[in-house]
């Protein structure tokens, strides 16, 4: 890749289950760039290489983190990557599920009022007082289970009728009053509820609880800022693929966050998609996506998990941004609130 050569950016992702956000052993997804010459890229993936056994096939992030000398052959890798030439975004599925209950059910009944929740990211502070406050002030157990039922219900698997049992279900466990009054702002949203469900039944919100297209589009804007206008080359992805035109035609849409602008275009030039095998900077985009995983893994744990702490100070710099609840107490959240 030239110096005068349009640059390029290369994306792949771990963890992705689709709508199924509430998966139990793939509990985080991330999203990895790499921007890197073809050269640097090819030297760096050919070193790691060098170090396996000759009969290893693609050398994926799962397979090489399972053995001591594919996880030296990543260290060294990663400490080899220049500043700037990786960028990262991770998501705690769970939390995003109830990101997108404050979207579907509450943003719109707030808008109808002539209420912005977008603005000063309040619809972001009030999905982390439900998800940060809700196991401790109401049981585990049934917070769950609502958000299983908001899951089910997008998926079109149980009825408005069950995910508004299941949220009854968890108020009559919830002890603080003033949290209470958040659960009742959630029954009060039936009717947007009603409304949503035929949208969901015309098909009008298909992938709305995939994070792969928000997370690419968050992204993108991050390497824009160093290098430019790209084109993107992104492993395989149905998803993404389906979305490539809305993706590429954001900025013709309205910014719920802004009344009266449009979406930030989408600062690239194309979208491609490419095997990992052709092309060394989507192996590293396999790896950096997964080393950030399993260090976001161990923080989720809160465990040391001695592979996920020694990936830490490779990793952390290139995360540019999360969907990850805060981690203030829940009695400092009510209060705030």
């Amino acid at each position: 890749m030239s110096s005068l050569a349009e640059p390029v950016v290369y994306f792949d992702e771990t963890g992705n289950s689709g709508q199924n956000l509430l998966d139990p052993g793939q509990p985080i997804f991330t999203l990895a760039g790499v921007h890197l010459p073809d050269d640097v890229a090819a030297a760096i993936v050919a070193e790691v290489r060098s170090q396996l056994p000759a009969t290893q096939g693609e050398p994926k992030y799962g397979s090489l983190a399972k053995a001591t000398r594919g996880r030296e052959a990543l260290v060294r890798a990663f400490e080899q990557l220049p500043a700037d030439s990786v960028q990262a975004m991770v998501v705690l599925k769970p939390f995003m599920v109830v990101t997108k209950m404050v979207d579907l059910l509450v943003e719109p009944l707030a808008h109808r009022t002539g209420f912005n929740l977008y603005e000063g990211k309040q619809g972001l502070a009030l999905a982390d007082l439900l998800q940060v406050c809700g196991p401790v002030f109401g049981t585990p157990e049934a917070y769950n289970r609502m958000l299983q039922a908001f899951v089910d219900w997008i998926r079109q698997r149980v009825s408005t009728d069950d995910l508004y049992e299941a949220i009854g279900a968890f108020k009559t466990t919830v002890t603080h009053a003033g949290f209470a009054e958040w659960i009742d702002l959630l029954e009060i949203c039936r009717p947007i509820a009603d409304e949503t469900a035929e949208d969901i039944a015309s098909g009008e919100t298909e992938d709305v609880l995939d994070p792969a297209v928000p997370v690419l589009y968050r992204l993108c804007p991050a390497f824009a800022d160093s290098i430019g206008r790209f084109r993107l080359v992104h492993d395989s992805s149905k998803v993404v693929d389906r979305w490539t035109a809305t993706l590429r035609t954001a900025h013709f849409f309205p910014n719920p966050a802004e009344p009266g602008e449009y979406m930030e275009e989408m600062p690239v030039s194309r979208i491609d998609f490419a095997d990992s095998k052709a092309h060394p900077q989507l192996q590293l985009a396999d790896w950096t996506a997964g080393a950030v995983r399993q260090w976001a893994t161990a923080v989720m744990a809160g465990s040391a998990e001695p592979f996920g702490t020694r990936l830490e100070p490779l990793v952390k710099p290139w995360v540019i941004d999360t969907i990850w609840p805060d981690s203030t107490p829940p009695s400092e959240r009510v209060r705030l609130s």
